[in-house]
């Protein structure tokens, strides 16, 4: 049984990550898409999940060494966007391998405050897929200063 606080954190979560989709949607759907919300948007949704990740790696739900590389993954994606927003070059949109990282992250996170014990599994997957979207951003990002 979940208790009280895992219940609203898990009502939370899913607010935030319905909001977060429908915020998506609609920007798409009226051309509201800009560099700043490129990163933004992700910063936001990384907020959420970096917060309930520390929680959990403090608090023994997942290893606290795995928190950390996702932590220090995600710290080094938003220096590198913000040095690319402040030389004025393109942010490039989510892409496939990042989406993939949060949808597996973010089912760790429900799955961990629904109790599920394989949680940390669906958690290493979404951070395997967090530093393929990493390499990948870093082959782009290396193209981009080379041909500018």
């Amino acid at each position: 049984m979940l208790d009280k606080n895992f219940f609203l954190a898990l009502i939370l979560f899913l607010l935030s990550a319905l909001s977060d989709i429908l915020d998506g949607y609609l920007a798409r759907k009226l051309n509201q898409v800009s560099n700043l919300g490129k990163i933004l948007d992700p910063v936001s949704d990384k907020i959420i999940i970096i917060t309930s990740l520390l929680y959990f790696g403090l608090n023994g739900y997942l290893s606290f060494f795995l928190v950390i590389v996702f932590l220090i993954k995600e710290s080094l994606m938003l220096l590198v966007g913000l040095y690319f927003l402040s030389r004025k070059i393109e942010i490039i949109s989510s892409r496939i391998f990042g989406k993939l990282a949060t949808v597996f992250t973010s089912i760790s996170v429900i799955m961990i405050l629904i109790k599920l014990s394989f949680a940390e599994i669906i958690f290493i997957i979404g951070l395997f897929f967090s530093l393929l979207a990493g390499f990948d951003y870093l082959l782009i990002y290396t193209k981009k200063l080379r041909s500018s």
